[in-house]
């Protein structure tokens, strides 16, 4: 059991939230890894992922995801495809190399928006993002009712989470869910004056949250004067609010350049809650090009920098060593 603390007018009144692991359940949780950007990804079939509980990089070779490249989300696979006339997607589990195709071509961008447990094995709970300049924004899930992947025309151009049934994104009105059958809108909720753009959505399971960044005018190339806020869903008022969290408990949140997920630190020994983890590009440190990885704790206006690594980009990653 999650609990989440609200700052709206009843500030510490507590809700249960009950958070879907992203691991299967007779299997312990694992902790996140960082698999680092390759400066020539291109070229090269090894890998290699940041342990911050150890500080320690590891290698992985991986022939599968060579001359490729790949997006990425949390729970343990990758969707990988090829430039040029071979750019048909493949999610791949970099961890042990099961790989399944997707049923796209010759698009520029995709993105994992919700993967199950085990997609490879059993596909329902499978929901991809797709951009292709030509065409336009679609949306793929595979229907268990007809054994099919059905596909959904929408205007997202954003980042998009899967949330009880229903995509939500952001745009400039605000959030919007999207209905997945049809591509229409089922919801659409405001962003209010006083708030900033979401920097991207999370599912915590019986909750959706939204993250905004903040940066201190000053120094924004700074980790340190980084720091975030969170808010919840209220989906079922009328009319659905965003309400603004003053901390977030035992969850720790990891973030990606445009989406994110949680888990829950009671899980890990010696790990703190109620504290966001996220990568930071920094051109020049220690005189090395590396990416600096920060831990914000909600309430503070600053970061603290936890680790780094020597590529100029990363993408947490739950393994998944069993699928």
């Amino acid at each position: 059991m999650i609990h989440l603390t609200s700052s709206a007018s009843v500030p510490y009144a507590r809700i249960g939230v009950l958070l879907r692991l992203f691991l299967t359940s007779e299997h312990p949780p694992q902790f996140p890894l960082l698999l680092e950007g390759d400066p020539n990804p291109l070229l090269s079939s090894e890998f290699k992922v940041y342990s911050l509980s150890t500080g320690k990089t590891h290698s992985l070779q991986l022939p599968e995801a060579q001359n490729k490249m790949f997006f990425g989300q949390s729970q343990g696979h990758l969707v990988t495809f090829g430039i040029g006339d071979d750019s048909t997607p493949v999610l791949l589990n970099p961890f042990t190399r099961a790989e399944m195709p997707l049923p796209f071509k010759k698009c520029n961008y995709f993105s994992p928006v919700y993967i199950n447990t085990d997609p490879i094995q059993n596909p329902d709970g499978l929901l991809i993002h797709l951009r292709c300049p030509e065409k336009g924004h679609s949306l793929a899930f595979w229907n268990k009712e007809d054994k099919n992947w059905r596909f959904a025309r929408t205007k997202a151009d954003s980042e998009g989470v899967y949330h009880k049934g229903k995509l939500f994104i952001c745009c400039d009105v605000g959030t919007v869910a999207i209905n997945l059958n049809t591509g229409g809108k089922l919801l659409q909720v405001p962003r209010s004056n006083q708030m900033h753009p979401f920097y991207c959505l999370i599912d915590a399971g019986s909750a959706l949250l939204g993250i905004v960044q903040h940066h201190l005018c000053t120094d924004g190339m700074s980790l340190e004067n980084c720091w975030f806020d969170v808010y919840r869903l209220e989906e079922e008022e009328e009319p659905p609010r965003w309400v603004k969290l003053s901390d977030i408990g035992d969850l720790m949140i990891f973030l990606n350049s445009n989406n994110g997920f949680c888990l829950s630190a009671d899980d890990f020994d010696g790990i703190r809650g109620n504290c966001i983890y996220f990568t930071k590009w920094y051109a020049k440190y220690d005189n090395n090009y590396r990416t600096l990885i920060g831990r914000y704790e909600l309430g503070e206006k600053r970061s603290e920098v936890v680790g780094h690594c020597r590529h100029s980009c990363g993408t947490w990653i739950v393994p998944n060593v069993y699928q």
